[in-house]
């Protein structure tokens, strides 16, 4: 009572199907969280396109960090797990991921890495309220269109954690640092 029901890859609505298909071919799997959020199709369609042009926005440093920061935060597993796969992918460096994700010694970010934590977690602690001093190194740090890629980017990962806490969803992959304790990951 009260489960929503997950959805297999070919029960989603065509243009989900086709946005998803090259991420299913990728990692061999469809993720519990498009299979729950399937039973919204036009806005889980928009939320993908949403992910990729953040994607395409940013560096991959900065949609890695800010990706780890908000997801370690927040307590979203699922998330979290993931993306220290893809961090490692992508050649960042064990200690980097730990840096990003709270775990680690900040020296080991960049300084636009850095800036971009930072900014992340102010708006994930305080909803963005108090967060001039953030905003405003970041603007320094990486110009206007990488701030505002990064505010948003943090919105899109706020999103994902309220739905994937929520559901309760485990991480659908083991990650490359050891399961964080219980409590802050600062």
């Amino acid at each position: 009572m009260g489960q929503i029901r997950r959805l297999r890859f070919d029960e989603l609505a065509p243009e989900l199907q086709s946005a998803l298909h090259a991420k299913v071919d990728r990692l061999g799997y469809l993720g519990e969280f498009f299979a729950v959020c399937g039973h919204q199709p036009a806005a889980t369609t928009a939320f993908q396109a949403f992910t990729e042009a953040l994607k395409a926005a940013l560096p991959a440093e900065l949609t890695e960090v800010v990706a780890l920061s908000v997801a370690s935060a927040l307590g979203n597993a699922y998330e979290q797990s993931q993306h220290e796969r893809l961090a490692r992918t992508l050649g960042f460096p064990v200690a980097w991921i730990a840096a990003a994700a709270g775990r680690g010694d900040p020296s080991d970010l960049s300084a636009k890495a850095r800036a971009a934590r930072q900014l992340a977690l102010a708006v994930v602690d305080r909803y963005g309220r108090g967060a001039a001093n953030e905003l405003a190194r970041a603007v320094d740090a990486l110009g206007e269109e990488a701030a505002v890629g990064v505010l948003l980017t943090v919105g899109r990962y706020v999103a994902h954690a309220a739905v994937a806490n929520t559901l309760e969803l485990a991480a659908p992959v083991e990650g490359v640092l050891p399961a964080a304790a219980a409590g802050s990951t600062r």
